[in-house]
């Protein structure tokens, strides 16, 4: 009975000791997944940093990521000029319709 115990004792601890690495891991490998998405933000930062400073005048090897953004840029605009007019004819209509209930209003308090 006391092997058995001892056997029973040993994988316990074994169990617990693998349980621990096996943390240890999953923490260094969310600690890489961390690092990684710093690295994705700088790249980000330098990319929005170098259009900014060189969107006119960029290197022959980017011209074609700066024309992509500066095509992006244009269709940002033209949507938001789009979403503008559709605002501004959404509120005519509100208007409008708060002008006929007011006129439906009149009509059957006379």
């Amino acid at each position: 009975m006391d092997d058995y115990m001892k056997d029973i004792s040993k994988f316990v601890e074994n169990a617990i000791e693998k349980a621990k690495e096996l943390g240890g891991t999953a923490k260094i490998h969310a600690l890489i997944k961390a690092e990684e998405a710093k690295k994705q933000e700088q790249y980000y930062r330098l990319g929005r940093k170098y259009y900014q400073l060189f969107k006119d005048t960029p290197e022959k090897d980017l011209m074609l990521y700066v024309d992509k953004l500066k095509a992006c840029d244009e269709k940002i605009a033209e949507l938001k000029e789009s979403l503008k007019a559709n605002e501004g004819d959404a509120f005519k209509e509100v208007e409008e319709a708060a002008d006929a209930g007011e006129e439906d209003e009149n009509a059957s308090a006379s």
